[in-house]
């Protein structure tokens, strides 16, 4: 018996893919990486720097620029292609350029024979996992948008430092499109599992924060401030796919908010958006659903209705 290695595909090699990749290197989640794009030279360049960092790995790592028929024997393929968001854009305003860049290597997918799981983190997230699935008509339960991982990661970020705890003792997600509609289910942040409402009531003088819809704004704007003040924004999205990587390869059965097929759960019929999703080897095992507050769930229909109207208009692209 032969021992199968863990082998992901990326296609895009830009900042995201690369650091992706690095990710993968560091944290030992694959044993080799084949970048497609575009620009080869870049998928090359990437590969030999890659290669240049294995030597202080504690594990053997390859990587290489390659097609993606060299990905059909890929555990996982992560979409990562697309261009960085121009200033004044927010993540729907590239939806035209990222279903043309789609419409490109769909039909490559389809020819090469790969069957594995799909994770797609080009923006807009939402609109283009749900493209990629509709398209290659792939199992629901085996393509993923990375969502709200990386939203939620801002949250517990905006939280932890307010409250002054530790971001592992708090469970703090967004629901909804990875973008300015997301919300904040605030009946189920919680802190070591005490409602954060109760906390605050219970000892103002200890624990305070800013209002509930400044946290947001904040939460919502972080991107377009990343991306303004240094081009691009890498290391948060690329951690929090990681983090999806590590779930389906070690089978862990672990809850995390990415953007998933809705058809039933939360009364959504037929869409991608980020809820809590309990994922393993196979993918998608399970959507996890919260019982929102009248005012949540309205909010979140709101950005449901948003990621409906845009994927009927990518569909006519």
């Amino acid at each position: 018996m032969s021992i199968k290695t863990r082998k992901i595909g990326i296609i895009g090699a830009g900042n995201v893919g690369s650091h992706l990749a690095l990710q993968f290197a560091v944290q030992g989640l694959a044993d080799e990486v084949v970048f497609y794009d575009i620009n080869h030279d870049k998928a090359t360049g990437e590969s030999l720097d890659l290669l240049d960092a294995v030597s202080y790995q504690p594990h053997h790592f390859e990587a290489y620029a390659g097609t993606v028929d060299d990905m059909k024997d890929a555990d996982i393929l992560i979409n990562a292609s697309g261009r960085p968001r121009l200033q004044g854009q927010n993540r729907l305003d590239m939806m035209n350029s990222a279903v043309d860049t789609s419409k490109e290597f769909l039909p490559i997918i389809e020819k090469s024979g790969f069957d594995g799981i799909i994770i797609s983190i080009s923006n807009p997230c939402d609109i283009i996992a749900e493209y990629l699935q509709y398209k290659l008509d792939w199992p629901k339960q085996k393509i993923i948008g990375s969502g709200t991982a990386l939203d939620s990661a801002r949250l517990q970020m905006q939280l932890s430092t307010q409250l002054k705890i530790n971001r592992r003792s708090l469970t703090a997600y967004l629901l909804g499109e990875h973008g300015d509609s997301s919300m904040i289910p605030w009946s189920h942040v919680t802190v070591a599992g005490k409602p954060i409402d109760e906390l605050l009531a219970e000892k103002p003088d200890v624990y305070h924060m800013d209002s509930k819809d400044e946290i947001l704004r904040k939460v919502h704007e972080e991107g377009t401030w990343e991306n303004s003040m240094k081009g691009c924004t890498e290391f948060g999205v690329s951690s929090a796919t990681a983090e999806l990587v590590r779930a389906i390869y070690h089978d862990e059965h672990k809850i995390l908010p990415c953007s998933v097929y809705l058809d039933g759960p939360y009364g959504i019929k037929d869409s991608f958006a980020s809820v809590p999703v309990k994922i393993g080897k196979d993918g998608v095992e399970d959507i996890i659903e919260l019982h929102l507050t009248d005012e949540e769930n309205e909010e979140f229909q709101k950005s449901i209705k948003v990621l409906k109207e845009h994927f009927a208009r990518a569909l006519k692209l």
